[in-house]
C-alpha cells in the first residue's frame, strides 16, 4: 500500500498558535481600525509575508510527514530536511485513541494518536490528524491481533451518578483557574484588553456582592477557589459522560465523552495496574474510582485513565472481574502492628499544631487584620486536620496482598486513599527501606518499582520487618 498524507487540515494545526499571533491583530486594523485597504497592505505587507512563510512551512511539515499500513504494522516518515523513518509493530502497540472534536467535524477530520511501552511519556509514538473514512481501516488492522470476533463482548454502562462522583472527586480548583484565566487572556488579546479588563471588574464586582459581610480578602479567595472547582467540575462532567467500556478478547474499548467523542482501543496485556482510588469523602460512603495505567491512555492534558468513574466496592469488584479477571485485587496479608500507629499520626498532627500556633502568633502581632487572619487561619487548618483524619484511616488501609499472577498494594499518597492491583511481571523490583527511626520500632517500608514510560513506585510503609523479609522471600520476584 502507497504512502498516505495526513488531513489537509493539520497544516493550519501546525501553524495555528502563530498565525493567530498575527492574522487578527491585521484583521482588527483592517475592519475596525478604519483605513484603507492600500494603507493596510503599505503597514502590514512585512506581517503578511511572515504569514505566507509559515502557512509554506506548514504544507512543507504536511506533505513530507506520511504514513503507510501494512498488514504488520505502521511505517512513518517525516521530516523536511533530515527525513526520518520509523516502524511501529501493531502488536507492540498498548492504547491506540481516537479524538473527534466537535469544531473538526464540518471537515470530517478526526485526531488518531498510538503509544507503545517504548515511548515517552510526553509525546504519542504516532499521532495524525485524517479523514474519518481512513480511520476504520487503521484501527482493524492495529486490533486484529487481539481480537477474536467470535468471541462475546463483555459491556459495563455507568449510572450517570457514577460520572458525578468521579468529576466531583476529579475537579481541581487550580485547574479551573487556569482554564478560566487562559479563556479570558485569550479573548482579550482577540477583542481586546479593554473587555479582558471589563470581565475582570465584574468577576470582582460579583464576588464582592455575594459575600456580604466577609472580608474582601476572604471573598475574593473563596470565590476564586469556589469558581475554579466548579468550572473543573463541568469540564470533567462534560468529558466523561456517554461513558462505557467494551472488553473483547484481549483488548477493551472505552469510549465518552458528551461534545468531543473519545475512543480507547486498550491491549489487556499491556495494562501495567489497575488502581481504586477514595477520598476521605468517597470512604465515607463506600464508593471507589478505578484507573488503570497504560502507555498512551490518560497521557493528554487534562485526561483521566479511568476504567470505572465510581461504584459501591462489591459491585465494583464484579465489574472488574468482569473485565479485568487477569489482575485480580486480593485481601492484605501484611498489616501495620498497633504498635506503629503512632507513626502514622505524628506528622499531620504536627502540622495541625504548627499551624495552630501561627494562627494564635500573626492574630496576637497584627491585630488590626484580625478578621482576615483569622479566616486565613481557619482555611490552613482544614487541610491539616482533614490529613489527620486520612492518616487515622490510613492505618486500617495499608497493607500488602499476593495473588498467583499480582500483588495488591494498599497506601494512602497525600490525601488518596489507594488500592493498588500490580500483575506480577510488571514489577521491575521491590526494596526493603528502613529509616533509623524505624530500625529502632521494627518496622520498614516496601517500595514497589513499575517501569514503562518512566518509573512509578508504590510506597507501602511502616509494615513489620521481619513479617516483610519472609513475605517477599516467599516470592519468587524477590530481589
Amino acid at each position: 500500500m502507497e504512502y498516505r498524507h495526513s488531513h489537509a487540515i493539520n497544516i493550519v494545526e501546525h501553524t495555528s498558535k502563530y498565525l493567530i499571533l498575527l492574522v487578527l491583530p491585521a484583521v482588527r486594523a483592517l475592519f475596525i481600525g478604519n483605513i484603507g485597504l492600500y494603507a493596510w497592505l503599505q503597514g502590514a505587507w512585512f506581517d503578511i509575508l511572515t504569514i505566507m512563510a509559515i502557512l509554506l512551512f506548514g504544507f512543507l511539515a504536511w506533505y513530507k510527514y506520511a504514513y503507510r499500513l501494512t498488514d504488520d504494522g505502521i511505517f512513518i516518515k517525516q521530516g523536511i530536511i533530515l527525513p526520518k523513518h520509523r516502524y511501529i509493530s501493531y502488536k507492540k502497540l498498548s492504547v491506540i485513541s481516537v479524538e473527534r472534536p466537535f469544531y473538526l467535524l464540518p471537515f470530517k477530520a478526526v485526531r488518531l494518536n498510538a503509544d507503545t511501552d517504548g515511548g515517552t511519556h510526553k509525546v504519542s509514538d504516532f499521532s495524525i490528524t485524517v479523514y474519518k473514512s481512513q480511520v476504520s481501516d487503521i484501527i482493524k488492522r492495529a486490533s486484529a491481533p487481539f481480537i477474536n470476533c467470535s468471541e462475546i463482548k463483555r459491556v459495563y454502562l455507568p449510572k450517570n451518578f457514577y460520572i458525578a462522583v468521579l468529576s466531583f472527586v476529579a475537579s481541581n480548583s487550580l485547574t479551573g483557574v487556569i482554564f478560566t484565566s487562559t479563556f479570558i487572556s485569550g479573548t482579550g488579546r482577540i477583542l481586546g484588553s479593554e473587555f479582558e479588563n471589563r470581565v475582570v471588574e465584574q468577576i470582582t464586582s460579583v464576588a464582592s456582592f455575594i459575600a456580604v459581610g466577609v472580608p474582601p480578602i476572604a471573598a475574593i479567595i473563596g470565590f476564586i477557589i469556589l469558581g475554579g472547582w466548579a468550572v473543573s467540575f463541568l469540564t470533567n462532567l462534560i468529558r466523561h459522560l456517554k461513558f462505557s467500556v467494551t472488553r473483547q478478547s484481549c483488548n477493551l474499548f472505552i469510549q465518552s465523552g458528551l461534545v468531543t467523542r473519545r475512543e480507547y482501543y486498550i491491549t489487556v496485556e499491556r495494562i501495567n495496574l489497575i488502581e481504586l482510588r477514595q477520598t476521605l469523602t468517597t470512604k465515607m460512603f463506600g464508593l471507589y474510582t478505578a484507573f488503570i495505567h497504560s502507555n498512551g491512555y490518560g497521557k493528554r492534558k487534562d485526561e483521566l485513565s479511568v476504567l470505572m468513574p465510581s461504584g459501591e466496592g462489591g459491585d465494583l469488584v464484579q465489574n472488574l472481574k468482569l473485565l479485568l479477571p487477569e489482575i485480580p485485587i486480593c485481601k492484605s496479608e501484611l498489616k501495620p502492628r498497633l504498635k506503629y500507629l503512632s507513626r502514622f499520626l505524628v506528622p499531620p498532627f504536627w502540622c495541625v499544631v504548627i499551624v495552630s500556633f501561627l494562627w494564635v502568633v500573626c492574630y496576637r502581632l497584627f491585630p488590626e487584620f484580625g478578621d482576615s487572619i483569622l479566616y486565613i487561619g481557619f482555611m490552613a487548618e482544614l487541610p491539616c486536620l482533614w490529613y489527620l483524619f486520612v492518616k487515622i484511616i490510613s492505618y486500617f488501609h495499608t497493607g500488602v496482598g499476593e495473588s498467583e499472577t499480582a500483588y495488591t498494594l494498599c497506601y494512602t499518597y497525600g490525601y488518596r486513599i489507594k488500592t493498588v492491583a500490580v500483575p506480577k511481571k510488571r514489577v521491575v523490583k521491590f526494596v526493603v527501606r528502613r529509616s533509623l527511626f524505624q530500625v529502632m520500632s521494627g518496622c520498614c517500608t516496601l517500595v514497589f518499582y513499575t517501569y514503562s514510560e518512566g518509573t512509578k513506585r508504590h510506597i507501602v510503609a511502616n509494615l513489620n520487618f521481619e513479617e516483610a523479609k519472609r513475605f517477599m522471600s516467599a516470592t519468587k520476584y524477590y530481589r
